[in-house]
Parts: structure tokens; sequence; C-alpha cells
């Protein structure tokens, strides 16, 4: 993206005149960032009086730009507008269609995006230009997403598929990734689920190729919900779990911790359900995803009665209990976890008068601890078998490294 220059203070009347009447020196003020607002309009009217397009374009599409970016859009497509009635230019237009889109005016945007991709050609591809190359394979992508968001999937992925061939030979791994994203979803559109996961088998490619560890896991979990769309529930399984140790890799614990919990359900594996419980206390949340756990983990009446169930269920409360009051569904929440640690103490004989100096005596109130004291007996537990990531990269809220 073109940088939105600096605005210097409003320079006295006199100084803007003198400076406007010298086109040059208004221009190199423009190009350091010095030339304000109203000597960039002033700018504008005098290249255009004077037929010098030019100059006009260039500074329109500056102002067009800054103003697009400071939420003018109405301003910014008018600036455009009035600068190119002396004519096409690929820049400008480009700056225009960003302006129409935000506006709302997508067809607008769609045609302005085609004539400035048509005034650009192949700008850059044969004289070595990395900076027109962008230029046009950022003009490509934004169409393709415009055309994909209106529904027209041709020329979406028409657009999307020469922007991604751009990118990747101005060796841009980032910007290929997001159009190669988008033609996966795109292809999803349009029910093509072979031709989605041939784009996130690219996807994966540059992200382990780039060391991005985090767009690596998304489309390993992408790739599982086509082979969920396929009914190949063992293929699903296997990505799922090839996404764990890069979901790890990237810190993405939310995604880590619903990810093995999906692998505990669909396998009845209650190791994973006991590591995706020890990632969530580690990292104080989500809420609803520590209920849903402790609820699978200890579904049966003699799994409640285990010493384990009562001190998963005094964690999990004292980690509701610390969390603000504004999260959603957290007085529903806060409500099931003290009725879930009062069956547990019910089922091992606790009279409800006595819970407090029961919790007391066993350690089992925020005050003493009883999150770190949990996750230690998870990591103790020999029910948890091997750990299906490198579960000391997670540190837990609390403890140093």
């Amino acid at each position: 993206m073109r940088p939105v220059s600096a605005r210097s203070n409003p320079a006295p009347a006199r100084a803007l005149s003198s400076l406007i009447m010298n086109t040059q020196d208004a221009l190199n003020a423009l190009r350091e960032g010095t030339l304000d607002e109203a000597g960039q309009r002033a700018l504008i009217d005098q290249a255009l009086t004077r037929g010098q397009a030019d100059i006009a374009f260039e500074a329109a599409d500056h102002l067009a730009y800054a103003l697009l970016s400071a939420g003018r859009a109405q301003e910014a497509a008018a600036i455009a507008e009035q600068a190119l009635a002396a004519g096409p230019d690929f820049a400008l237009l480009h700056t225009q269609a960003l302006a129409e889109h935000a506006l709302g005016r997508p067809n607008d945007a769609i045609g302005h995006l085609e004539q400035a991709l048509k005034a650009i050609g192949t700008a850059g591809d044969a004289s070595g230009d990395a900076e027109l190359a962008a230029l046009r394979a950022d003009m490509l992508e934004h169409l393709g997403t415009i055309c994909r968001e209106q529904g027209k999937t041709l020329r979406a992925w028409q657009a999307l598929e020469q922007a991604s061939e751009q990118h990747e030979g101005l060796g841009d791994a980032a910007a290929r990734l997001r159009c190669e994203s988008a033609l996966a979803r795109l292809a999803l559109d349009m029910g093509d689920n072979t031709q989605s996961a041939d784009k996130w088998l690219n996807v994966l490619d540059i992200a382990r190729r780039s060391h991005l560890p985090e767009d690596a896991a998304r489309a390993l979990l992408e790739l599982a919900e086509v082979a969920k769309a396929e009914g190949q529930p063992e293929a699903e399984i296997e990505l799922r779990k090839e996404a764990i140790e890069a979901l790890a890799e990237a810190g993405l614990w939310t995604e880590l911790a619903r990810t093995l919990f999906r692998i505990a359900r669909t396998q009845s594996r209650r190791d994973a359900a006991w590591q995706s419980l020890w990632v969530m206390l580690a990292q104080g949340g989500p809420m609803d995803g520590l209920m849903n756990a402790q609820a699978w983990l200890f579904m049966r009446e003699e799994q409640k009665s285990l010493p384990e169930a009562a001190r998963v269920a005094a964690a999990v409360l004292a980690i509701i209990e610390g969390l603000s009051r504004d999260v959603p569904r957290h007085a529903e929440n806060h409500r099931m976890a003290i009725t879930h640690l009062m069956t547990c103490a019910r089922l091992q004989g606790i009279h409800e008068t006595e819970i407090k100096d029961w919790m007391k005596n066993e350690k089992m109130r925020a005050e003493d601890g009883v999150v770190a004291s949990t996750l230690e007996m998870i990591e103790e537990q020999d029910e948890t078998g091997e750990w299906l990531f490198n579960h000391e990269k997670c540190i837990p809220v609390g403890r140093s490294k």
C-alpha cells in the first residue's frame, strides 16, 4: 500500500499562494510530506488548469489515498473523479475503486479496477519494475476480493489466480498466502472440495517454506474440514492431529484446546480431553470450553465421585470467578460451576454446610493455588500418556518460565 504522508500545519495564505505559483516546489513539498491538505487541493486545481495531467494525477492520488485512510471516502472519490476528468491514470483509478468499495458501490469499484488494469497492462513484468508489478498485483487481488463478494466467481477466480502468480514472482509470501486462501474459500463457495483442498495444500506448502506455523495450522484445519465434508473421518482426524503441533508452535492456544477436545470426542480419547483441559486452565479460558471439557471428562456419577473431579471443578470455578462478569454467559457458567462442585462434594460425602471447610482443608480455593495444583495433577497422572504437543511451550498463567 502507498503510505499516507504526514500533514503539516497550514501555511499562511500568502506563503501558500507563493508556493503554488511554483508548481515544482509544491510537488516537492507534496513528496516530502510538508504540503497540507489545502495546498494539495490548490496544486490539483492549478495542475488541471495548466494542463499538467501527470502532476494532477500524482497529487490527487496522494490526497485521495490520505482521505480514504482517514475514513473520508466520499471526499476521496470526489478528488479522484475531479482529476480523472483529464484522462486515465492506473494508480488513481485504483484509489478511486477502493473509495467506491468503501462507499458500498462495488460495481463502480469493479469497473474502475478493470480500467486500471487495462491502463497498467503488464507494467513491471517486462521492465522489472517491482513497484509497478506490486501495484498490479494489489489491483488484481482487490478485484478478486470484490468480485467474490458480488458472486462474480469466474472473474474473481481469474483475478486471484493472476494476483497469486504476480505475488509469487515478487517473492511476497504473505500476499500469496492471502490469495491462495481466498481461492480455497472461493472453490468451496463453488462446491468444488477437490479444488479447495488443492489450494489449501498450496497454502500449507507456502506457510511451511516461509516458517509461518499459524498459517500452516489454519491450512491443516481447513483441510480437515474438507475431509469432513467429503466423508473421510480418518483423514479429518489425522489432519487435526498434524495441526496440533503447529497450533502450539504458533501459540494459538484456544484453537489448540478446541482441536484437542474435538479429537477427544471423535475418538473417545480421554488423554486428548485432559490435555485440552490443561491448555484452557493454563491460559485462563475460554470459559465455555472449560465447562464442556469438565462435563465430558466427568459425565457419569461415579466419575464425579473421584477426587480429581472435585479438584478440576474447584479449578474451573476459580478461573470463572477470576474473569470479568461482563464476559458473555458468565453468570450462567458460574452457577453451573458451583453446581458441579457441590455435586462432587455430595458424592464424596461432604455436606453442603461443610464445603467451605472441605475446600480449605483440601487446598482447593483460588488463594490456595488450586489452578496450579490441578495443572500439576494433570501433568503427573498416568492416564494422559504421551502429550500430543509440546506443552512446555504453553506457559500457564501465573507461572514463570
